[in-house]
């Protein structure tokens, strides 16, 4: 009697599970196609095409994985499931972005590629050698540089700052090296990073402003100079997106507008679009709520301020500086701002035919690392 109860209990759970996986095979190919994930602010890969080559090489098989787990019926519900599995299991951090303690989510620093890094440094070397202009040099600390202590329970901190120190001390003579870092760890206590995306906060970036002004040469604003003005409190960023993990609190969102009035045009050259504002409030209603500072990244924006100074800026930069610059904004009458990964033309060539004669580099310590494109600066001969 045992024996037959086992027989129709291993019946009904075969059924139920052939039930369950034919019902989501037949959502799978019943339901359209995503081809963005609002959740993982990414584009989603689309059905691969077939091709005798890209079967044979392997790479037909790996775009179906990928299409497979992209597209599965109810991904994002799955995901949050797995992500609150490993809360409960103490799992302490997954696809690269740590759980950390209070509410923060932390970047975790892949392997160094030290070739790449030299390589990064030594093309903004030959950069600055080639050029008779100033040339500056912000490397921004990530959160998990300066927010250690909100790491995970026996989490050892990563030798991050080493990175740092290298970088610092590579660069040429001629660069001169804005060190925001102990400014920032000085104010660990306040909003300076946010807990669910990789950037700075805008009053993380007004410490970075306030600490360049000596060497940029420029008397930077006093906080009590600025209307601060909270235009989100619902913001979930890159980390969010990542880790998959959903059982946490959002940021918030604050814009420093100076109290003195000022007018500014900002042009977006390859978009051909221009605007009288440094922020793009039509982001705030969207995922990406960081591209509030202007417009998200660009290959080449100009940004043109009436204040009478005389001065000019190039800014070479990486996302970091997008909430960095309306600071700058109070001190300069023209900045041009560079983003390489998008920037397809010489950068020696560009500083030449405007006679900028002082150029900004803003990146953030683990993106510096990283970016292939950084070499496009200079490209060896």
């Amino acid at each position: 009697m045992g024996d037959d109860r086992l027989h129709l209990f291993n019946k009904i759970l075969t059924v139920i599970l052939i039930v369950f996986l034919t019902s989501f095979a037949l959502l799978f190919i019943l339901l359209p196609d995503q081809a963005f994930s609002e959740t993982e602010n990414r584009m989603l890969q689309k059905k691969p095409a077939f091709s005798w080559d890209n079967l044979i090489s392997g790479k037909f098989g790996s775009a179906v994985e990928n299409y497979v787990a992209d597209q599965f019926a109810y991904r994002d519900m799955w995901v949050s499931l797995k992500s609150a599995a490993e809360l409960i299991l103490q799992k302490k951090d997954n696809n690269g972005v740590y759980f950390g303690r209070e509410g923060y989510l932390l970047q975790k620093p892949g392997k160094l590629d030290a070739a790449l890094l030299a390589e990064n440094i030594d093309a903004v070397n030959r950069f600055a050698a080639n050029i008779p202009a100033k040339v500056y040099f912000l490397l921004a600390p990530s959160s998990v540089q300066v927010l250690a202590d909100k790491l995970p329970h026996f989490v050892a901190p990563h030798p991050v700052n080493d990175q740092y120190i290298s970088t610092k001390k590579l660069l040429s003579p001629k660069i001169k090296f804005i060190d925001t870092g102990p400014a920032l760890a000085a104010h660990r206590q306040e909003y300076i990073y946010y807990k669910t995306d990789h950037h700075w906060t805008t009053r993380g970036a007004y410490y970075a402003y306030r600490e360049a002004g000596p060497l940029l040469d420029y008397k930077p604003l006093d906080i009590n100079d600025f209307t601060i003005e909270q235009v989100s409190s619902d913001f979930y960023g890159t980390l969010h997106a990542k880790s998959g993990h959903r059982f946490i609190l959002p940021d918030v969102v604050q814009l420093f507008k100076p109290k003195r009035n000022f007018s500014c045009r900002v042009e977006y050259v390859n978009e051909k679009k221009t605007d009288q504002s440094l922020y793009a409030k039509e982001h705030l209603l969207q995922k990406d709520k960081y591209a509030v500072f202007l417009d998200g990244n660009h290959a080449l924006v100009r940004i043109n301020v009436q204040n009478q100074t005389g001065r000019r800026l190039l800014v070479v930069k990486d996302s970091y500086a997008n909430c960095l610059l309306p600071f700058f904004a109070n001190h300069y009458d023209e900045m041009h701002v560079i983003d390489l990964r998008h920037f397809n033309t010489s950068l020696q060539g560009y500083v030449k035919q405007y006679g900028l004669n002082e150029i900004l580099f803003v990146y953030n310590a683990l993106s510096f690392a990283g970016y292939p494109a950084i070499r496009k600066i200079l490209p060896k001969s």
